[in-house]
C-alpha cells in the first residue's frame, strides 16, 4: 500500500499582501501527477489545509477541486485532520456523510480515538487522527487537568494506545510542534513560554507518524516520525527548504520505504544581496526575474527609489533590505521595539524578577500561560 503524507497547504495564503493561490493550484496539480505516476492509494493531509478558520472563496474552491480529482475520480482515500490555521468546525461540516466518497475530515477530538481503516491485498493500516487541539480542550474531553501540549498529547496517545492492536500496522496523524524540530518565521506560534511542544519519544511504538505544523521537511528522534513540510515556501526563512511530500510503502510486515518526492514550483523565493547596479545588471540576464525576491543592498551611500528601480526587473521584489543597518549597533530605541515583541509570558517573567529578586517557578509559568491562553480564547470567541 502507497501512502501520501502531506500537510500545511495554506490554502488562500497571502505573502506581503499578494496572493499565491495560483502557485498552490499549480502545486496541488503536482500532487496528483505524484498520486497517478505513484499509483497512491491513500493521501494524508497533516493539517492547515487552509490558511485561516474563515477561508476565501477561491482556496475553498481549490480543496474542493482536489478532492474531486483524487477521491471521486480516482478513488483514491484523503485523510485530513484541522491544523491550528483551521476552523475546525467549518472544515468538519457533513463529514460522516464525506466519508462515503472516500474523504475523511477528522476535526474533533474523540475522533481521535475512532481510526480510519485502510485495506488490500498488502496491508491493514489503522490510521489514528489527531486533530489540533490546546491543553484546555483535552482537560474538558478527559475532565481532568491538563498544563501544557505535551501532557495533552500524551493523554490522548495512552488512550490510542489502550485500543490499538499490534497485528495490524498503526499509523499516527497529529499536527503538533516537536521538541527540537526545526521551524520556520512562517509558522504561527502554537503557544507561549515553550509550553506547546511535544516529546517525539511518544510516537516511537507507530509504524509511521505523520505529522504536519512545521513547515521544513524533516525526521526527528526516528526515521518514521516525519514532518512533510508545507506545500511551498511561505517566508524568506526557508528559501534554502527543498519542498517535498512523503511516499510511503506499507505492508503487513510494517513500512518497507519512506521516499521524499520534490515539488516544483514555478516561482521560487530568493534571496539576493549586492550593490543595486549588480543587483540589475543581473536582473537583466536572470530567466527566473519572476520569483518571489527579497533584495539586501549593501551599497554604503543613499539611493533614490531603489524599490522602484530593482522592481523594474524584478516584478515580485517583495521585501528590500539594507545591509549596513542590520549590522549597526542597536540603539536604546530599538532595544525598547525588541521588548515590545516579547511574548507575554516573557514580560511577566521579567516584571515577577524585577519585583522579588527571583524567577517564576515552574508551577507558577504553567498557571500563567493558561490563564493567558484562556483569555486569548475568549477573546477570539473560541
Amino acid at each position: 500500500m502507497k501512502i501520501l503524507h502531506t500537510s500545511d497547504w495554506h490554502l488562500g495564503r497571502l505573502f506581503h499582501q499578494q496572493s499565491l493561490l495560483e502557485q498552490q493550484l499549480e502545486l496541488l496539480q503536482q500532487l496528483v501527477n505524484v498520486i497517478d505516476e505513484y499509483a497512491v492509494d491513500a493521501v494524508i493531509i497533516a493539517g492547515d489545509i487552509y490558511d485561516r478558520s474563515v477561508p476565501p472563496s477561491a482556496a475553498v474552491k481549490a480543496f474542493s477541486d482536489f478532492v474531486e480529482q483524487v477521491a471521486v475520480k480516482r478513488q483514491c482515500t484523503i485523510v485530513a485532520i484541522s491544523g491550528n490555521h483551521d476552523g475546525a468546525e467549518r472544515l468538519g461540516f457533513a463529514h460522516s456523510l464525506l466519508k462515503q466518497a472516500k474523504l475523511h475530515l477528522i476535526t474533533d477530538l474523540p475522533q481521535s480515538v475512532e481510526p480510519v481503516v485502510l485495506s488490500d491485498a498488502d496491508a491493514d493500516v489503522y490510521l489514528w487522527c489527531v486533530p489540533f487541539h490546546d491543553p484546555l480542550q483535552v482537560s474538558h474531553w478527559f475532565g481532568s487537568d491538563c498544563k501544557n501540549f505535551n501532557t495533552a498529547h500524551q493523554m490522548i496517545v495512552d488512550r490510542i494506545n489502550a485500543q490499538r492492536n499490534s497485528q495490524y500496522r498503526n499509523i499516527i496523524v497529529s499536527h503538533c510542534y516537536l521538541d527540537g524540530a526545526s521551524e520556520s518565521e512562517s509558522e504561527r506560534p502554537l503557544s507561549i513560554g515553550g509550553a506547546d511542544r511535544v516529546d517525539w519519544q511518544m510516537f516511537a511504538d507507530f509504524d509511521y507518524a505523520a505529522l504536519g505544523h512545521l513547515h521544513q521537511p524533516q525526521y526527528k528522534g526516528l526515521e518514521h516520525i516525519r514532518y512533510s513540510g508545507s506545500l511551498m515556501k511561505y517566508s524568506f526563512s526557508e528559501v534554502n527548504q527543498s519542498k517535498s511530500v512523503t511516499l510511503i510503502d506499507i505492508n503487513n510486515q510494517g513500512v518497507q520505504n519512506i521516499e521524499q518526492v520534490a515539488l516544483k514550483p514555478s516561482q521560487d523565493m530568493r534571496v539576493l544581496k549586492g550593490e543595486l547596479a549588480d543587483l540589475i545588471e543581473q536582473a537583466k540576464h536572470d530567466p527566473h526575474s519572476n520569483d518571489f525576491i527579497q533584495a539586501i543592498l549593501t551599497d554604503k551611500q543613499a539611493i533614490l527609489h531603489p524599490m522602484a528601480k530593482l522592481r523594474a526587473y524584478y516584478p515580485n521584489l517583495m521585501q528590500l533590505r539594507k545591509a549596513q543597518f542590520e549590522h549597526e549597533q542597536r540603539s536604546p530605541a530599538a532595544h525598547s521595539q525588541e521588548q515590545l515583541k516579547k511574548a507575554d509570558c516573557e514580560l511577566i517573567q521579567d516584571f515577577f524578577s524585577e519585583v522579588h529578586g527571583e524567577p517564576l517557578t515552574e508551577d507558577q509559568k504553567n498557571a500563567i500561560s493558561q490563564v493567558i491562553q484562556q483569555i486569548e480564547q475568549e477573546e477570539s470567541g473560541s
